[in-house]
């Protein structure tokens, strides 16, 4: 091999260390990156668990329940669950139940039908009703799907009546369901 071809031989090996050497410095080069981000938005819908027992809750008792009047209660586990009790006697007799849902967080919310369940084994679920021996309680959605951060509020009603269901009772009977608020956040 002459000389003119080992300086090229030569040269070619030198540039292609140098483009390796760049190669490698641009690949092992740190990025940092500094600085602080927060989320300020909160989320609370939930039921207005200021108004429990019957006051603010009760809108309404029908029938004269024999010697005793018809009653009802809500209570509340968190403000996501409401556990509302009935206590009836005779066909005709009706409790009807006034349910707040307020928005005061941060984002819109969207609400969604309701879930009902019972810690009792012999309460039948039927979608947004419930039977228990001759009580029946009726679950009515939201007024309102939509509720405004800060500001929104909304109700729904429960409803339980005697209904006569060939359970032969002579005494007051007892019901109670729990009521689960479903809502999202809204999309716009």
């Amino acid at each position: 091999m002459d000389s003119k071809n080992k300086n090229i031989l030569i040269g070619g090996l030198v540039a292609i260390v140098l483009v390796m050497a760049v190669g490698y410095a641009a690949f092992a080069t740190q990025l940092n990156i500094n600085g602080t981000a927060s989320i300020t938005s909160t989320w609370n819908v939930g039921f207005d668990t200021s108004k429990t027992g019957g006051t603010g809750v009760v809108d309404a008792t029908t029938g004269t329940g024999g010697t005793t009047a018809p009653t009802g209660e809500v209570s509340y586990t968190n403000a996501q669950n409401a556990s509302i009790s009935a206590d009836l006697t005779q066909p005709g007799d009706k409790v009807v139940f006034t349910l707040t849902i307020k928005n005061t967080g941060t984002l819109n919310a969207t609400l969604a039908t309701p879930v009902i369940s019972s810690t009792d084994d012999d309460v039948d679920i039927q979608g947004l009703t419930a039977t228990k021996g001759n009580i029946k309680f009726t679950v009515t959605s939201p007024a309102s799907t939509s509720l405004v951060a800060n500001t929104g509020t909304t109700t729904m009603t429960v409803t339980a009546e005697f209904v006569d269901n060939t359970v032969s009772s002579s005494a007051k009977e007892t019901a109670s369901i729990n009521v689960l608020i479903n809502a999202t956040q809204a999309t716009s």
